[in-house]
């Protein structure tokens, strides 16, 4: 759906195309002009006189844009009150560059045309790479805004609706003027909410702050009366502005309930997935879930294929049942949302088409004399680091991780894996790849902390 009138976005978009075809028609003309004989007692070219006065008047066009460009560009900048980001400090270094170039070009020029032969067609080269540059750096992200603005609000019913919402609940937050209610209630005055909103309101944050969730008419209005005082004195947010951010605001609210609602459904599925996983960490948990091996398959294969092709399990399987369990929980943890008869189907597929053989003959060639030298505390932290699957990230007694994210535990002094454990479990550690392990340890107690600590520590 076309915007009934030409956005701000799309404007500075074309005069950006605008800009960029003067830079090439500039650099097109210098070569032209340069290959013809250049008397240099007399600084005179012999290039014909249209050749010349159309390369000089393009170039003061070129030069009117590029002020403009930079009048709009670095008042914006400054009304940031947070870091920039990296496309935005380059977009600026390529402003800056132009305007450098251009002092040099048009001193050479002027006033030191002995050096005009041999310097300027280097610097009008350098103008054309950094309008280039400039122009393709924003361009794309310049006509998506345009694309999203003229689309953000819907097909005609949806716009009628948010219309008749602002219309309907904008009188209760205080607004008695009837003409600017008019004005407010209207695809265009939603429109302008909408750039004042993605415009100045990201002065002090980004947009998830104020669009994290859904409020009332009154609440938004509140909201929204509390950022001129934030605003900066080259970006102010008039009354008039906070009015049309509130329209806007109370207008996609709803929009903003269906995605908290789904949000909050995903969060729940993600719990939901991780308390199945957790419900299956024992093999007769697993073995009572319904298995037909076919639907298995295509299960694990719809499943794995969500994140990466499933071949990819093929050409690296796990080889004990433990692995299994780990590369399921790696997977929920990486967001696959499963039921507990669908992770029990996958872990019970994956452990017979890969695993079942190769833990049977690993099984066999477990050395007896483990067991011998354990104390009692020992061998319980042997048999417990093996329940609980730990082994799947860590490897056999903590020595071969699976993966160089997973620290290697044998070895390490007790009291610091009890700490660490405990730290995990409480949540008072929850940097790096922790926030996988954080579910699978809320069940162990102290004792098995303790037992498995102590067994780690010997290894």
């Amino acid at each position: 759906m076309i915007s009934e009138f030409v956005s701000a976005t799309l404007g500075n978009s074309i005069i950006g195309l605008v800009f960029l075809a003067l830079a090439a028609t500039l650099t097109f003309l210098m070569f032209y002009v340069w290959k013809f004989p250049f008397d240099h007692e007399r600084y005179k070219s012999a290039a014909p006189a249209f050749a010349v006065y159309s390369h000089r008047v393009i170039g003061y066009l070129f030069v009117l844009i590029y002020l403009f460009i930079m009048w709009n560009m670095v008042p914006r900048l400054w009304s940031y009150q947070i870091e920039l980001p990296a496309r935005t400090v380059l977009h600026l270094a390529l402003g800056i560059s132009i305007g450098a170039l251009l002092i040099l070009k048009i001193a050479i020029v002027r006033f030191f045309k002995h050096m005009e032969a041999k310097l300027a067609p280097t610097l009008g080269v350098g103008l054309f790479l950094c309008s280039f540059l400039l122009i393709t750096l924003v361009l794309p992200f310049s006509l998506r805004e345009a694309y999203l603005e003229s689309s953000a609000l819907g097909d005609d019913s949806m716009v009628q609706a948010r219309i008749k919402r602002v219309r309907d609940l904008l009188p209760t937050t205080g607004l008695t003027n009837e003409q600017l209610l008019a004005d407010l209630a209207s695809k265009k005055g939603l429109i302008a909410g909408r750039r004042i909103l993605s415009a100045k309101c990201i002065q002090c944050h980004d947009l998830r702050t104020v669009l994290a969730r859904p409020r009332t008419p009154k609440a938004w209005q509140q909201t929204v009366s509390r950022m001129p005082n934030r605003s900066t004195i080259l970006n102010p947010i008039t009354e008039d502005d906070q009015w049309f951010v509130t329209a806007y605001l109370i207008a996609v609210s709803p929009t903003l309930q269906q995605t908290l609602k789904e949000r909050r459904r995903m969060e729940a599925r993600a719990v939901e997935s991780q308390t199945s996983m957790q419900s299956l960490m024992n093999l007769s948990e697993i073995e009572t879930v319904d298995y037909e091996h076919a639907t298995a398959e295509k299960r694990c294969q719809h499943k794995c294929s969500q994140c990466h092709d499933h071949t990819q399990v093929a050409q690296a399987p796990p080889r004990t049942r433990a692995e299994v369990i780990a590369l399921v929980q790696r997977m929920v943890g990486n967001g696959l949302m499963a039921s507990e008869t669908e992770l029990g189907a996958i872990i019970r597929y994956l452990t017979i088409t890969y695993a079942r053989q190769s833990e049977t003959t690993q099984s066999r060639q477990e050395p007896v004399r483990e067991l011998t030298e354990l104390t009692a505390l020992q061998t319980r932290g042997m048999e417990l680091y093996r329940q609980r699957y730990c082994v799947g990230c860590h490897g056999p007694q903590g020595k071969s991780p699976v993966s160089s994210n997973y620290p290697r535990l044998a070895s390490q002094n007790r009291d610091y894996l009890v700490r660490q454990f405990k730290d995990i479990q409480s949540g008072a550690r929850n940097n790096g790849i922790t926030s996988t392990m954080s579910a699978l340890v809320q069940n162990v107690t102290a004792e098995e902390i303790t037992a498995i600590a102590s067994y780690l520590s010997t290894r």
